[in-house]
């Protein structure tokens, strides 16, 4: 059985799942609850919430004391353990090798350094092809959804990689102008980072969802025949699902670290990488067809 670990964010996790399709099965994702069970949903692995005590103290020295019989058997049953949370002989490594003695054990970076020139997941793949796991990339299949909405998402965790609102406000009142279907969605993040009457304005004049977990979003996107937003979890979900996604970047290197499955469209600022500001509400209505 393949054991793969990992806690970074969202969108860096859904770039890997072309890898983890890939990856021989059973397989076994440990990652936070909502993660590894989208990855359960999605390509058909076994969840385990990394957040458990028996996990967290894998960090320390010497490990947990004891360990429960469904974590004593994940273990003993491991033939492969992939690990993006060590690549070193650290705690967490001797721990891991102590419980599971007959696993090999791949440890990788996380994520690369800002001067590696390819893109995420050719980055990792390559990281396990050193490792003796050659894997080739499984992207998801395309699915069309002609007659379902156009959905939005406005939010990202990184302010520089959001298109303004007020842009956002008017792609949605454009689409519907031209009797497009648009469901617009948004999240914590918004909850948080908008004003009281911004709040009201998208769910009472725009109609918008308010959607706290990938979990509750992703029926959303599995019945939209678009999806725009930007360079944040909910775009690389759609991607992943197979919707149609149309990315707004900025700062963000397509090159790099965008979707690379072939319904994955993107505009961006015309200079290359830079102010997402400088994305056109024009360019965008041209990239999905209208004007």
């Amino acid at each position: 059985m393949q054991l793969v670990f990992h806690a970074g964010p969202l969108d860096e996790f859904l770039l890997l799942m072309p890898l983890m399709r890939a990856m021989p099965r059973p397989m076994t994702v440990v990652a936070p609850w909502q993660r590894a069970s989208l990855a359960a949903r999605m390509i058909g692995t076994s969840p385990m919430d990394i957040e458990l005590f028996e996990f967290t103290r894998l960090h320390a020295e010497g490990g947990p004391s004891r360990v429960s019989p469904a974590v004593e058997d994940l273990f003993s049953n491991a033939t492969q353990i992939v690990s993006f949370l060590s690549s070193d002989q650290d705690a967490w490594a001797n721990n891991v090798q102590r419980l599971a003695p007959q696993a090999k054990l791949i440890l990788l970076e996380p994520r690369p350094a800002n001067n590696v020139t390819k893109h995420f997941t050719e980055w990792h793949r390559t990281q396990l092809a050193s490792n003796g796991l050659e894997l080739k990339p499984i992207e998801p299949r395309t699915t069309n959804r002609s007659d379902g909405p156009i959905v939005i998402h406005p939010g990202s965790s990184t302010l520089k990689r959001c298109w303004p609102v007020d842009e956002y406000e008017a792609l949605i009142e454009a689409l519907r102008k031209q009797a497009q279907s648009v469901v617009p969605v948004f999240g914590e993040i918004e909850l948080e980072r908008w004003s009281p009457d911004r709040i009201q304005h998208w769910t009472d004049h725009l109609k918008a969802e308010v959607f706290r977990t990938a979990d509750t979003l992703m029926p959303v996107l599995q019945q939209a025949r678009l999806f725009i937003g930007n360079d944040a979890g909910p775009m690389h979900l759609a991607t992943q699902l197979g919707t149609p996604t149309l990315g707004i970047l900025g700062p963000t290197d397509p090159a790099k670290s965008a979707p690379r499955a072939e319904h994955f469209r993107y505009v961006a600022p015309p200079d290359g990488p830079g102010r997402i500001e400088d994305v056109t509400l024009a360019a965008v209505l041209d990239a999905v067809g209208l004007e």
